[in-house]
């Protein structure tokens, strides 16, 4: 977990604040008394109903009303919503989100590669995403200013990662995050070369065999629990027991399928086998979307989509090149490189299975398939776009948000709860300004299990030559809060066009916070870091910069706001 070294200043506040006392019992409830009124909104209740002129009250975590004629309660918070759009937050159907990827380490020399241990294989089914899972990860809060609510969180991993959990994206402790535990295993045709099982066959062979071992050290388990006479005690192993619910269909397998076959296989083994299959970050389904269609089986589509490359053929490069040196190269080379035959061949199935892919999501809607959408390799800032693309490539604009919304809801089990705009349903929302599929809409505010996150949509900056490095350097900072001063320094750099900065106490020199979600228009820095106070507190920075000299406010979670003062020092330097 991140250290904070605001560590006096957020130890302060929270000795000058009545609330304190939820901090001081990680196991008191959290306060749920922050009551929204959204007034006069467009209300998008579900995939083709839309309700106009609507006000939106938001108490105790849930929609308490949807009304055009309601009136605010006198504690509300009036958020004016005029002509914007309320939808149901859209939820992450499968995705890595707050799991840090693990450092690249050497394999282990072994005496028996061909018998390794369980977790050097990949086979960790007992594994918790949970376990692992930070909601102070960049990826969490790049989901939810992209409308993101709710995630189902995989663990990182080879052939058995683990156990999915369904997260909702705050930024409190993960256990106070979970909307729904082991909502499904993860399966990868992944391996650790040099190791068994070390290919895609020894894979698909290792799973059978742990399933079937799994179904029978679960049965036997089972019948020793009801009646332990004349049975001998079962040999437990998590692994086994922890894969026994897939085997009798209580918790599905989500199939990591991002290749043609690899659907193949995922279908043949829930035939051979029967679990209950999730095709999960599909890419290429729809050469067996007869099969799926008629097994009923769930499907999670990638939205990591191909790149369109500009049309022009490097040949046409070449023959420019050529008829340069036209004097000594002859008609026929010029020919030569304008006719090729293989690689004309090429491009044209290339473009073919382009166009395949990106219209896939049609298809799966033409054919009445209910599916979703997974995000193992997609950045969220280029998620909306990609969805506009498979819009363009004949989704319907219904079918895309029921694939974020009311579809992963249904296959994920929580449609009762999430996926839809209505009264009594947990407030997982989302307000843009405009529809949210127009190219220029942007996400206003997100809504999380009640609690409010708010958006200002970034102005494009202006390479100005005179102003290009006015933010870069050391800078000092003075905090004040009712008797204590907090000082340190906060060092601003730039590099490959992106902004980093690095708060240090001077208390505690040598140490550091890093920023996130880093903010820079024209005279102004917006950043936050995370405080760790048993508890995730998120501290926000908002700094007005004038010639050598800064002022702002810095605020901390739901104590309060207090002014932040600073001067330029130096060039960028560590302590």
């Amino acid at each position: 977990m991140v250290k904070f070294y605001f560590r006096a200043l957020v130890g302060i506040i929270f000795l000058l604040t009545p609330e304190r006392s939820f901090l001081q019992n990680s196991d008191a409830p959290k306060s749920l008394g922050n009551t929204y009124f959204i007034k006069n909104c467009f209300v998008v209740q579900k995939p083709g109903i839309v309700l106009s002129g609507q006000n939106v009250l938001i108490k105790d975590g849930f929609i308490s009303d949807i009304c055009p004629s309601s009136k605010p309660p006198f504690d509300a918070q009036i958020i004016q919503a005029d002509s914007m759009y309320v939808y149901a937050g859209f939820i992450d159907g499968f995705s890595n989100i707050g799991i840090s990827k693990p450092e690249s380490k050497d394999r282990p020399k072994l005496p028996d590669p061909g018998n390794p241990p369980n977790d050097l294989a990949g086979i960790t089914p007992q594994n918790s995403s949970l376990d692992s899972y930070k909601s102070s990860d960049k990826s969490v809060s790049d989901m939810r200013s992209a409308g993101f609510v709710i995630s189902n969180v995989a663990p990182r991993g080879l052939m058995l990662p683990g156990q999915c959990n369904l997260i909702l994206l705050g930024d409190e402790s993960a256990d106070k995050l979970l909307l729904k535990a082991k909502t499904g295993q993860t399966f990868q045709l992944e391996s650790n070369r040099g190791i068994y099982p070390a290919t895609i066959i020894g894979v698909m062979a290792k799973f059978r065999e742990i399933y079937k071992n799994a179904s029978i050290a679960g049965n036997h388990e089972a019948k020793y629990i009801a009646n332990p006479s004349g049975l001998m005690r079962p040999d437990f192993s998590r692994e086994l027991m922890a894969m026994y619910p897939v085997t009798t269909q209580k918790m599905p397998l989500f199939f990591v399928t991002q290749k043609t076959k690899d659907v193949h296989k995922a279908l043949s083994l829930k035939e051979e086998l029967g679990f209950d299959l999730i095709l999960t970050e599909v890419k290429q389904g729809w050469h067996y979307i007869d099969k799926i269609k008629k097994t009923n089986t769930r499907v999670l589509l990638s939205l990591d989509l191909p790149e369109i490359e500009k049309k022009k053929a490097k040949s046409e490069t070449a023959k420019d090149s050529l008829s340069t040196k036209k004097d000594s190269v002859s008609t026929k080379e010029l020919e030569k490189v304008e006719k090729n035959p293989e690689k004309e061949a090429f491009d044209v199935k290339k473009e073919q299975s382009t166009k395949e892919y990106l219209s896939q999501a049609a298809l799966f809607e033409k054919q009445g398939i209910l599916f979703g959408f997974s995000f193992l390799n997609v950045k969220p800032s280029d998620i909306k776009n990609n969805i506009r693309t498979l819009i363009e490539n004949g989704l319907s604009e219904d079918a895309a948000l029921a694939a974020l919304t009311t579809n992963p809801a249904q296959i994920l089990g929580i449609n009762n709860v999430s996926g839809t705009v209505e009264k009594g349903k947990i407030a997982n929302l989302i307000i843009t300004d405009k529809p949210y599929f127009n190219e220029k809409s942007a996400v206003k505010y997100t809504f999380v299990d009640g609690r409010k996150y708010e958006y200002q949509e970034k102005k494009k900056q202006e390479n100005k030559p005179t102003e290009a490095g006015k933010f870069i350097g050391t800078w000092t900072y003075t905090v004040e809060v009712p008797g204590s001063v907090q000082k340190g320094k906060m060092v601003i750099t730039k590099s490959a066009g992106e902004y980093m900065i690095k708060v240090f106490d001077n208390s505690s020199p040598g140490e550091e916070d890093v920023a996130n979600n880093i903010s820079v228009n024209e005279n102004s820095v917006t950043f936050n870091i995370i405080a760790d106070m048993g508890q995730p507190v998120k501290v926000d920075f908002d700094l007005k910069f004038a010639e050598k000299a800064y002022s702002g406010s810095v605020s901390v979670g739901e104590f309060g706001t207090f002014p932040i003062k600073g001067e330029y020092e130096s060039e960028p330097k560590l302590f």
